[in-house]
């Protein structure tokens, strides 16, 4: 990798950093080129502005999203491949930590800063649930169901357990409660927990238990 490559990595890895703590309006151009040690128009130099400099962070981590999650869910039946959708998308938003934060911060705007290439690559994952949930359908073992809803459901509760660490403290702090192992649960552990949430709400008359 030249030395041009490794300034554009430095810039998104630093520019991401600074997207999940004050979101789209929030970052400064001059702060990112300070902290990489580089001047402003150097950004410029790899990104036409701060427009384009945030969809490439959006870009690299979604299209790396949609590979992985369908890599995973090529195989296995419906119920099989339900599992490794909500486990991958978990895995995914522990090693990108970022990322769970730049979502949410997309969430609460509406996607108002979301450019249309990076809506097009995260409704990748939309749809590979979709072909997911069809395909148990067709097999009888779920229910009709709404696709978007589950998203919903899938993505939301694994963001949100990403984010409010420190949140949750204080809410349990408040109750005088000390549920310390509610709090400290592993993406892994939670993304299985609401597989099985989710696969119980799914299953056909037949398949229930």
């Amino acid at each position: 990798m030249g030395r041009s490559s490794n300034k554009k990595a430095a810039i998104l890895l630093t520019a991401a950093q600074h997207f999940s703590r004050y979101g789209y309006e929030g970052i400064s151009l001059d702060a990112i080129a300070e902290e990489v040690g580089i001047t402003k128009p150097a950004i410029y130099y790899h990104f036409k502005d701060k427009a384009g400099l945030y969809e490439a962070v959006l870009l690299e981590r979604l299209q790396k999203l949609g590979d992985a999650i369908e890599e995973a869910t090529g195989r296995g039946d419906p119920v099989e491949k339900l599992r490794s959708y909500i486990d991958t998308f978990g895995e995914f938003l522990q090693e990108h930590r970022c990322f769970a934060a730049i979502l949410a911060h997309e969430f609460a705007d509406n996607g108002a800063h979301m450019p249309e290439s990076a809506v097009c690559e995260l409704s990748r994952t939309l749809g590979r649930l979709t072909a997911i949930l069809s395909e148990g359908r067709e097999a009888g073992v779920f229910e009709l169901n709404n696709p978007m809803q589950i998203q919903l459901m899938v993505v939301s509760t694994l963001i949100m357990h990403q984010t409010t660490r420190n949140l949750r403290h204080r809410a349990l702090e408040c109750l005088g409660d000390d549920r310390s192992a509610s709090i400290e649960a592993d993406m892994g552990s939670l993304a299985s927990d609401l597989a099985q949430i989710v696969l119980r709400a799914l299953a056909s008359k037949e398949n229930r238990v």
